[in-house]
């Protein structure tokens, strides 16, 4: 398997798309640590609150976020989902460049 496209992958900015309902942000470890700031730029356009609802730690797949009216509507129905602040570094093996996380 070829290791050359993480490179590609960690230098690009994450793809997001969203409206006043709320979107997906691409994951990425990086976009991961970003995501609520990411999420209050998108919801913040429509003066509304963003509330993180589902993280799948795979590449290919998203960080969901809501943008709501208020930030205690729906606390125990939707409750919001616990995002990484950081990324560790990079660590080789077997002639791999691998990407840690925490």
């Amino acid at each position: 398997m070829r290791w050359g496209w993480v490179w590609l992958i960690v230098g690009a900015e994450p793809f997001v798309k969203s409206n006043d309902t709320g979107g997906i942000i691409s994951w990425s470890c990086e976009a991961e640590a970003e995501a609520r700031a990411i999420a209050f730029h998108e919801c913040a356009r429509f003066n509304k609150y963003p509330r993180i609802t589902s993280v799948h730690r795979r590449y290919g797949d998203y960080i969901a976020f809501q943008c709501l009216w208020n930030p205690n509507i729906a606390r125990y129905q939707i409750p919001p989902v616990g995002v990484r602040s950081s990324c560790a570094a990079y660590v080789h093996r077997q002639g791999r460049i691998v990407k840690a996380l925490d």
